[in-house]
């Protein structure tokens, strides 16, 4: 992977230096797809609910059935928790057509679930081809990519006297206590959501300062409780919670809320990617009030920013319809506005961000990390471990226990058993 990584760096920092507002081009449905096989139905499996519910996906099926006549019916069916939804699916064989990789698949087993996606795209053509590969197959296609950061109300900080961009932790905890000072929330971290709470699977590799964090842990005997980047990413939640500094009612899904406040002002700032702004953007609020930088990890002054791929779209193993799902996938990725819509960087390399908050997240200079491709051995891990990263359930339970060092010991005697059954 690490040749691409290089490869997308440049090219990104580049397309940022000369973003612009325009629609991105229109690459049209390229080679790769048996045309004459694209027709009757296909079932989708998103985690999008927000787009099947605002009727995007219905907007997609007119536009695709343009391309393809003999196409009858594109059934988009949207998971507010993808992975507790589509799991009990897969042992089944019964999961759509085209899906989501679900990160608990570990890469020797994707052949099982789901169809190479190498007769479609190539490594010069799309970002992170490499993510979802096993012995020279590519199974996934990343929805979008994005960088990690603090989103942010101008307003909010500008009228509480915050300078951006915030460089240190003291900074940070400094700009939250203005902010709530003023009777605002000063971060929405959306805990009773649940899924949000992933933002802080992602920060010990902001902490750390390179794509090893995660295979590090498995030489670790203490990696929550220790001195370690998951335990200052944990602490930097559990502080920013008990100063008051999140909302107050962390036990009840405020997802939706959350963004008309950051839109309104009655909230600061977010910890998520650039994919979120656009949803804020949707509640009313001028593009030009919403700010987004790297989130500091420490007090040394220097930024720094995660990359990462979202979801990868999959067509099922099992899918009786493979070749239009391979065409549905192909327009998501090269005709439909799906990139702009949901805030993406661009999975297509000939395409350019539509995001202007891009460029002032740039200007910032910070030191950009990959996001790694986990080992099979860390997905063994984990799954023994049952561990549910990046869903956010287990960081619940941490903030909330009685005793929050005794409930990090125990994460790593979960982790330490798994170790010794997965690597002895």
């Amino acid at each position: 992977m690490n040749k691409y990584v290089r490869k997308l760096s440049k090219s990104f920092l580049a397309s940022v230096v000369l973003l612009s507002l325009s629609s991105a081009t229109n690459a049209g449905v390229t080679d790769g797809i048996n045309t004459d096989l694209v027709k009757g139905d296909i079932t989708f499996y998103t985690n999008r609910t927000d787009l099947v519910e605002a009727g995007v996906y219905d907007r997609y099926e007119v536009e695709f059935k343009k391309l393809y006549p003999q196409v009858n019916d594109v059934k988009v069916v949207g998971f507010a928790d993808y992975q507790g939804g589509l799991r009990p699916r897969m042992n089944t064989g019964d999961y759509g057509d085209l899906v989501l990789i679900l990160p608990s698949v570990p890469s020797e087993q994707y052949s099982n679930f789901y169809e190479p996606l190498n007769d479609i795209y190539n490594d010069e053509e799309v970002y992170f081809f490499d993510a979802w590969a096993s012995e020279g197959f590519s199974y996934g296609i990343s929805m979008g990519n994005s960088v990690e950061g603090l989103v942010y109300n101008k307003d909010v900080l500008l009228e509480a006297g915050i300078k951006v961009p915030l460089r240190t932790l003291s900074e940070f905890y400094e700009a939250a206590e203005k902010i709530k000072n003023n009777g605002k929330i000063a971060i929405y971290v959306n805990f009773g959501a649940q899924w949000p709470l992933q933002q802080w699977d992602k920060f010990p590799l902001v902490v750390e300062g390179n794509d090893g964090v995660y295979e590090k842990m498995l030489d670790q005997d203490k990696p929550f409780s220790g001195d370690t980047a998951y335990n200052k990413s944990l602490n930097v939640l559990k502080k920013l919670i008990d100063n008051g500094y999140t909302e107050k009612d962390l036990m009840t899904n405020s997802w939706e809320d959350s963004k008309a406040a950051i839109a309104s002002g009655n909230a600061g700032m977010y910890y998520l990617g650039n994919w979120v702004i656009p949803q804020i953007i949707d509640r009313g609020v001028s593009p030009s009030k919403i700010g987004f930088m790297p989130i500091p990890s420490d007090d040394s002054g220097v930024l720094k920013g995660q990359m990462n791929h979202d979801w990868g779209y999959a067509v099922s193993k099992h899918s009786q319809n493979k070749e239009t799902a391979k065409a549905y996938l192909k327009f998501l990725i090269e005709e439909s506005d799906f990139d702009q819509v949901a805030g993406f960087i661009p999975t297509l390399k000939s395409k350019e961000p539509a995001l202007s908050q891009l460029n002032e997240y740039m200007n910032y200079k910070p030191e950009i990390i990959q996001t790694p491709v986990n080992s099979s051995t860390f997905i063994g891990v984990t799954n023994r471990s049952k561990i549910d990263f990046y869903s956010g359930g287990y960081i619940q339970d941490v903030i909330t226990s009685k005793d929050f060092n005794k409930a990090l010991e125990k994460l790593d005697s979960r982790w330490n058993r798994a170790k010794k059954r997965v690597m002895n």
